[in-house]
């Protein structure tokens, strides 16, 4: 007669401990699986995140497809979920460098991780359909999926939800990308995480330089530097000040979360920072052509929205730098054929100051006819009404 654990484990085509072998085997970091039951429990929280304006614009439309399995391919039977570590010890130890700086979201100072992350669900697909001996069906995505991939991790396992909206893993913290594979394939599934293990703790949401995280686990995307540093077209101007020096994405929750503190470093070679692209030289940023910037950003994951964005973002840098080094190169700009690019530059010297920028910006206006630049020359025109006499 059959033991029970004999039963039960005869119902699927893998198991646990060989979805074990094949992480160790594709050098993935950490492996989950669950079923490809719906997530009924985030319909209502994804339905407020829309009717509240929340959502960052990158979200699938569809809210039923985005908690469906089965909408991705039937007759779903699991998910598996991975878990990719970025942050390496050459992260910790990475400073940055002289110059008139920008900084990169620590995600991007390696190989995009879409790429790196595809690759392992592909691998990861042929080596379940060796073991199970027959073709399988199969949907993975990374991040831009329908699915909900933080609400797909917790529930295979990988970590729990932060208040800062990312997952964290026991080993290492919230640093790790997040992808998953759904298929027709019966594979065991693991516990599930925690809900969280946040406690008391509001670190994150005391740090958030915008006030994103406008409750615990509730991010309003609108507001967060990392979606708006992503933006097309004018930053709002109460959030540039709020960049520093930013340029691309922001740490700063992820920063302070006593959870990302002594946690275990990322291996994966792909991941390892280039010092140049971490901490970009802005003047030089501001040369570049579109070649130049494929050639040495193209392989990140800040590349995708183009050279136009990153400039922009640069300029906003340079204004809240405030170094005079920068104002030619902001006066040339305001030439530019992109008002996004001519308006913000006129942002940009209006925060430096001094008689050439207040001169060249006065003469551009002159000749300016888009409503959105000649509003961000405005200043000009306050600086002359404080001097003239009554």
């Amino acid at each position: 007669m059959e033991t029970t654990a004999a039963v039960q484990t005869a119902q699927w085509e893998l198991t646990r401990q060989d979805m074990e072998e094949i992480r160790e085997r594709l050098g993935i970091d950490m492996i989950g699986t669950t079923t490809a039951e719906p997530f009924h429990d985030i319909r209502e929280t994804l339905r407020m995140y829309r009717e509240k304006g929340y959502e960052s614009g990158f979200e699938h439309p569809v809210i039923e497809e985005r908690i469906d399995p089965g909408a991705l391919v039937p007759g779903a039977k699991s998910i598996v979920a991975i878990a990719m570590a970025y942050h390496t010890e050459q992260h910790g130890a990475l400073k940055r460098p002289r110059g008139i700086r920008g900084a990169l979201s620590k995600y991007a100072w390696g190989l995009d991780y879409h790429h790196v992350l595809r690759d392992k669900l592909n691998a990861l697909a042929a080596e379940i359909a060796n073991r199970v001996g027959r073709k399988i069906a199969f949907h993975s995505s990374v991040d831009t999926g329908p699915m909900v991939d933080r609400s797909v991790a917790r529930r295979a396992g990988i970590g729990w939800f932060g208040k800062h909206c990312s997952i964290i893993t026991e080993k290492y913290g919230s640093w790790v990308f997040l992808g998953q594979l759904v298929t027709d394939v019966a594979i065991e599934p693991g516990p599930p995480g925690p809900t969280s293990l946040c406690g008391d703790c509001d670190l994150c949401i005391r740090a958030c330089p915008t006030g994103a995280l406008v409750d615990p686990f509730t991010t309003d995307s609108s507001k967060c530097l990392s979606y708006i540093t992503q933006m097309k077209g004018f930053v709002p101007e109460e959030f540039r000040t709020k960049f520093g020096t930013r340029i691309w994405g922001c740490d700063t929750c992820q920063a302070v979360c006593p959870s990302n503190k002594n946690t275990a470093a990322g291996t994966h070679e792909g991941f390892l920072p280039d010092q140049n692209l971490s901490y970009p030289d802005l003047l030089e940023l501001l040369e570049m052509s579109n070649r130049e910037f494929k050639r040495i950003f193209g392989k990140t994951a800040a590349a995708w929205r183009g050279l136009t964005v990153m400039k922009r973002n640069a300029i906003i840098a340079l204004g809240n730098i405030k170094d005079k080094r920068a104002v030619p190169k902001l006066i040339e700009l305001l030439q530019d054929e992109r008002p996004e690019i001519r308006g913000t530059a006129a942002w940009a010297l209006g925060r430096i100051g001094g008689k050439e920028a207040e001169q060249a910006v006065k003469t551009a206006l002159l000749a300016e006819s888009d409503p959105n630049v000649r509003y961000e020359m405005r200043w000009v025109n306050e600086i002359q009404r404080t001097v003239e006499p009554n």
